[in-house]
């Protein structure tokens, strides 16, 4: 399946309210733009873009920055098995999918805040896109896929360096992650790292220091009679705008987390 029910709501509704499809990736080194096939549920990434153009079309420049940490509070103090889903699912958006062992109760009571750190972006204005369209080239493309408006561009990928969890609590209360021996509630395995960076914040990171695309923003793409047209933004009288004059990025699905199948 692509549509995947595993992950936690507010992780998901935190990223489309930044703009975000969340989503789960194959593979790291991902650059924009690329080119999708979304049908029946399923999620497929066909690649570059540019193994779409003519031989030796080349990509504009692509834009790089950083985002401001991404954060989720975790208000409910009495469920840690809530906070423990959520950072098992944000622990998947930093490369580490390995079951890792994820026991809170040492933050028994407190107030929990997540927050993906050392967050950056890259991607290609979604103007320049429109003006590579003339020259696309979809023959290795099912025709029924191009007919029913399958098709898709990726063109922003986000990517998380490393996640921290901090636990806040009563000033009366006893609380120092520096004291607590994190092997024995976290483990990671071979995939990550964890460690206390002050008296009430852990961070995890992966052990390699990749950078895993965690989410993007993606446009559809759409055959009109002999020209090409891109669309970043939801069109009015969309279903998910509330006011058919507002502007929001296209999402493929609010509310889930997708999973990308290779081609």
């Amino acid at each position: 399946m692509s549509i995947t029910g595993c992950r936690n709501d507010a992780l998901v509704k935190l990223l489309n309210g930044v703009g975000y499809q969340p989503v789960l990736l194959p593979r790291t080194g991902l650059t924009p733009p690329e080119l999708y096939v979304y049908k029946n549920e399923k999620l497929i990434r066909r690649g570059p873009l540019l193994d779409y153009l003519p031989p030796g079309a080349a990509i504009p420049d692509l834009q790089r920055g950083r985002l401001d940490s991404i954060q989720h509070h975790q208000t409910d103090k009495k469920s840690l098995g809530v906070a423990a889903s959520f950072l098992g699912d944000a622990l998947k958006c930093i490369g580490i999918t390995s079951a890792p062992k994820l026991d809170l109760s040492f933050a028994k009571g407190r107030d929990i805040t997540f927050s993906f750190d050392d967050v950056t972006y890259e991607a290609l204005d979604p103007a320049k896109i429109d003006h590579m369209l003339g020259d696309l080239r979809t023959g290795a493309i099912p025709p029924e896929d191009i007919k029913g408006g399958y098709l898709h561009i990726a063109y922003d990928y986000a990517f998380a360096g490393s996640l921290s969890m901090r636990a806040a609590g009563d000033s009366s209360a006893s609380f120092d992650a520096k004291a607590i021996q994190i092997g024995t509630y976290i483990d990671l395995g071979s995939q990550g790292k964890v460690t206390a960076t002050d008296e009430t914040t852990i961070s995890f990171a992966s052990k390699d220091g990749t950078q895993a695309a965690f989410a993007y923003k993606i446009g559809r793409l759409e055959h009109r009679g002999k020209k090409w047209f891109f669309f970043p933004e939801e069109e009015s009288g969309d279903s998910f705008l509330a006011d058919e004059n507002e502007k929001a990025p296209y999402l493929l699905e609010r509310g889930v987390v997708l999973r990308v199948e290779d081609e």
